[in-house]
């Protein structure tokens, strides 16, 4: 009885932190705008996830020596998309925050922010799991990088907004 007792409360504190985090993450107040965006050298995130310059690589190195370069690039390009991630998130909020602005033409920019937004976020989420293939496979699969340009497209469009909001 004292096990099933301990077990029960074990999960109810582990209820309560998963919504705390699901609260903390998106339930609070965000005031958000494209000043917070983390900078991301996007030159750099392009030429480690380029095809070309793993097939370079590939004909210049020995196998183990690629391998361990490969793993260590998609490591870096890991590291660039969760910063991606994270800015889509920001750009998410910031589009919300203006979805409901009095000028119709603010607002329906507004909407297409928070649309292209989430489905970078979820770009960034299908890229994580094949960088994630690729630590496996370095030799077989390469990072795709098609998020780049996404991600540009999204932050313009969010870098214009308070422009059209002043006019």
């Amino acid at each position: 009885m004292i096990p099933l007792i301990i077990l029960a409360s074990l999960v109810v504190v582990f209820l309560l932190f998963l919504l705390f985090q699901v609260w903390r993450r998106y339930f609070r107040a965000v005031e958000a705008d494209a000043t917070q965006l983390t900078p991301v050298d996007l030159e750099a995130f392009e030429n480690l996830t380029d095809p070309e310059e793993a097939l370079f690589l590939k004909a210049n190195l020995s196998p183990s020596e690629f391998r361990a370069v490969q793993r260590t690039r998609i490591h870096a390009a890991k590291m660039y998309v969760a910063a991606l991630s994270e800015n889509a998130r920001v750009l998410v909020a910031v589009g919300q925050s203006a979805r409901f602005h009095p000028d119709p033409e603010i607002a329906a920019v507004a909407v297409e922010i928070v649309q292209r937004a989430i489905r970078l976020k979820v770009w960034c989420l299908l890229a994580l799991f094949r960088l994630d293939a690729a630590m496996f496979f370095p030799a077989r699969l390469a990072p795709s990088n098609g998020i780049a340009h996404r991600y540009l497209l999204v932050t313009s469009m969010a870098a214009n907004l308070p422009r059209k909001s002043a006019a």
